[in-house]
């Protein structure tokens, strides 16, 4: 009951068709959305150590001076927030 034939085209009307590409796409940018507002908050943690000149790093362990180690961090931080970013425009432009 549940296969699909070779050849057989959907039953589904257009216009319910295209309501559930809307719902897909919006779900879709609402998780995008979310993740991309926790990685943007997370990227000021990083800068903030910086700023305030924090004795200790995150990458003390492999002899990475302090300000270097957060600096790297939140490169990593900002470069996955500017990917999200870009690819929820791209996704945008895609859909319409």
């Amino acid at each position: 009951m549940g296969r699909k034939r070779r050849g057989h085209q959907s039953t589904q009307r257009p216009e319910k068709a295209e309501e559930k590409r809307k719902a897909q796409f919006a779900d879709a940018q609402r998780k995008l959305d979310r993740r991309r507002n926790i990685i943007g908050a997370l990227v000021l943690i990083p800068l903030a150590a910086v700023l305030l000149n924090v004795p200790f790093g995150p990458l003390d362990v492999f002899g990475i001076p302090p300000r270097e180690g957060w600096l790297l961090v939140w490169a990593m931080l900002f470069g996955s927030f500017l990917g999200l970013t870009i690819r929820i425009v791209l996704e945008r432009r895609k859909f319409r």
